[in-house]
This record gives C-alpha cells, sequence and structure tokens, in this order.
C-alpha cells in the first residue's frame, strides 16, 4: 500500500513537473520554483537505491531530464550513472556539476542518510535553468553519479565518458555538511578529502590443538606487533611530509573453536593521507614490517587491497570561481583549517579537470550523515541552485 502511494505521488510529481517545464519560456528563481524542487526531493528520498542498484532512481531522472530538451543525454554511463549537456549561445569551455545517485544500507534497509537526494534535487533544477536560458558560453554538464558510497561510481563513468568522447575543462561538486551553519560555504584550498586505501593482511601458519599451543604457528604475535607498528607511524611526525593515519577495521584469527589453536589469520585496515605519495609510502612500510613479521614467526604473508581512493585535490582557479558567486549572495564563507580525512572519488573526474568540491553548511541542529536521525535541510536546495546558477551566467567560467 505504501508503494502505491509513493508511486502515485511521483506520477503526479513529475507530471506536474512536466506541465511547468512545457509552459515555461524563462524560468524564475521563485518561491513557486524551489517549492518543487523540493517536492522532487522528496520523491527521490523515497525511492533510495544501493550503489550499483539505482535502476529506478536514474528512471526518474531521466523522466525530470529528457523534458528539459538536452543536447546529450547519456543514460547507463559507468553503471546507472545519467549524464546530460546543455550547449550555450557561445563557445567555450565544458563545465560540469555533479552530484550522486546511492543510498546507504542502514538498519532499516536502504535510506537517503547522505543528502544524495538533495544534490540530485540541486542538478534537476539546475536542469531547467539551463534549459530555458541558453545565454551562456560553452557546455554545461550535470553529472549524477552511481556507486559513490563504494567509491566505485566515478572511475567507472570517467572510463565510459572518455569512450564517448566527452571532456570537462571544470568540474564542480558540492557536499552538504551537519557540522556547519546553515549556507555557510565551507572552502578547501588544496586537497579536499585525502586519499584512502583498504588493506588486508594475510598470516598463514598452522593450527594446534588448544591443549598443545607451543605446536601452533599462530599469526597472534604477527598481528599485534603489527598493529603497534602501524600505530607509532600515526604518531610519528618526521617520516611522511603530511597527515597520515592508519586505523585497524577488522582482525579475525581462526574460527570459534575452544579446541584449536588457530594457525591463520587476518588483518584489515584503512590506511590514509593528505598527500599520494605519502600513502604510497604508507603501503610500502606496512607491506615491509608485515614481512619481516612474518618471516620472524615462521608465517606465509600475503596482501590484498581495496576501495583505493586518490587525494581529491582543488584547483584554485576553480576555487575562485565558486568564491566569486558565493559573495555575491552575501553568505558566509570559512575557509577549511585542513582536508577532510574521508574520501570522495570525485578525484577520478579532477584528474583531467580544472576542479572545485565544496561544502555547504547542513545546519547544527540535527545528527551527522549517515546516521539515523540525520537530515537533508531543504534551505540548501535554493542556496546551491542559485551558486551554480550565478557561477554559470554572472562569474562567466572561462
Amino acid at each position: 500500500m505504501r508503494r502505491d502511494i509513493i508511486l502515485k505521488l511521483t506520477g503526479f510529481i513529475i507530471l506536474n513537473f512536466n506541465c511547468i517545464m512545457a509552459q515555461s519560456q524563462v524560468v524564475s528563481l521563485d518561491k513557486e520554483f524551489f517549492e518543487e524542487i523540493k517536492s522532487i526531493r522528496k520523491v527521490l528520498h523515497n525511492s533510495p537505491e544501493y550503489s550499483h542498484k539505482e535502476e529506478n532512481t536514474a528512471k526518474l531522472l531521466l523522466e525530470y531530464l529528457s523534458v528539459t530538451n538536452p543536447d546529450y543525454l547519456f543514460k547507463d554511463i559507468g553503471g546507472h550513472g545519467v549524464v546530460a549537456g546543455y550547449k550555450g549561445r557561445e563557445g567555450g569551455p565544458s563545465v560540469m556539476f555533479r552530484c550522486e545517485m546511492d543510498a546507504i544500507k542502514s538498519e532499516r534497509g536502504f535510506e537517503h542518510l547522505c543528502g544524495h537526494d538533495g544534490h540530485m534535487a540541486i542538478l534537476i533544477g539546475l536542469s531547467r535553468v539551463v534549459s530555458q536560458n541558453r545565454d551562456f558560453d560553452g557546455t554545461v554538464w550535470l553529472l549524477f553519479q552511481p556507486a559513490e558510497e563504494v567509491g566505485e561510481g566515478a572511475a567507472l563513468m570517467a572510463s565510459d565518458l572518455e569512450k564517448l568522447g566527452v571532456k570537462f575543462d571544470f568540474s564542480f561538486a558540492l557536499h552538504n555538511n551537519p557540522k556547519y551553519p546553515l549556507n555557510t560555504i565551507v572552502l578547501h584550498s588544496g586537497v579536499y578529502a585525502a586519499g584512502s586505501v583498504g588493506m588486508e593482511i594475510r598470516f598463514r601458519g598452522a593450527p594446534s590443538h588448544a591443549a598443545y599451543p607451543e605446536k601452533a604457528i599462530s599469526p597472534y604475535k604477527a598481528i599485534t606487533e603489527t598493529v603497534a607498528y602501524m600505530n607509532g607511524l600515526n604518531v610519528d611526525k618526521g617520516t611522511f611530509s603530511d597527515f597520515i593515519l592508519g586505523t585497524v577495521v577488522n582482525i579475525t584469527i581462526g574460527e570459534i573453536n575452544y579446541g584449536v589453536t588457530p594457525g591463520e589469520g587476518y588483518l584489515r585496515m584503512t590506511l590514509r593521507s593528505f598527500a599520494d605519495n605519502d600513502l604510497d609510502k604508507l603501503c610500502s612500510m606496512m607491506e615491509e614490517f608485515a614481512r619481516e613479521k612474518g618471516d620472524e614467526h615462521n608465517l606465509k604473508t600475503e596482501f590484498a587491497y581495496f576501495d583505493r581512493f586518490p587525494a581529491t585535490v582543488n584547483d584554485e582557479r576553480a576555487n575562485l570561481l565558486v568564491e566569486k558567486a558565493v559573495k555575491k549572495h552575501n553568505l558566509d564563507i570559512q575557509y577549511a583549517k585542513e582536508p577532510t580525512r574521508g574520501s570522495d572519488d570525485f578525484c577520478f573526474f579532477a584528474f583531467n579537470s580544472l576542479s572545485s568540491f565544496f561544502d555547504i553548511g547542513n545546519g547544527l541542529d540535527g545528527e551527522d550523515i549517515h546516521q539515523s536521525g540525520y537530515r537533508f535541510s531543504d534551505e540548501i536546495l535554493e542556496t546551491a541552485i542559485k551558486i551554480y546558477t550565478t557561477m554559470i551566467y554572472t562569474v562567466k567560467i572561462k
């Protein structure tokens, strides 16, 4: 019953959206416009899908975007990703704005507890603006990325876009941030987000009866000594050029069997840094130490890596365009004292374009992203669309 109601509501909102688009020649950023965008955000919020499974989300996006008559409309990019391109009246740069599509897993199922529903609604609103007013230079691209939460969608999209011959001169993205006052803009000079990688170390020895532990070749000491070494590197101020951090996320030794001394174990860590060369160095040092401990304790040592994110680095020219647009709206700007420790796969778009990834305050009265009490503040929708619109029409990206 609840699903039927949601589907009917979705159809009504899309129909209403299509009628407005058909009747509009110039989009007015008024109260009615933003109320419609809020309604779209709620539809997306009630249709959460996990990474690589955003099929229905993509269908909704295609319905919203198709009525804006984009010059380019690609689907199934990097999985279920959607990309819309709008040509301006004059030649000029290729400018991309990115959002994310996927929800997260929670104890209640799949939920939009990161604000990706809001980020999508922002770009849908922007699609209406650039569709009706082509008085800008170059081409505006709106990119809806799947599988951001697992860090895989951006690289897959970048590969597919390269095959299509789609390139960007500038790339922009934003993320709501519950740690800042509502609509405060947070700019990062240089590194926005740390690079990171999941590292798995497997130590293989031999088990024994629990009554005779001296006959086992146990991984226990090698694992605990490797953890201690990693913790020592975390406070080492002289070995690396910038911030590094190793975090133990899982230790598995043997199975639950009270009659067996285990002979195999896994140590799993997330390693991160603000500089990619430091991350490479950290991985090499951890491997070298773990091999030494494996040899010392007669263990075979194997390594595996997962979810590698390079650092996301902002370009100052792109940052300046954001800053100019923000100042025209007299919004509060804060400059981050250091990069965020988390990682983001937006870096795969930043490699070959001038990019800026910034935060917008979600307000201080709610819980952080990925927590059950998190909520996206709809007031952000208006602020973000106006910033992006000002960048396109007033600041004039060149």
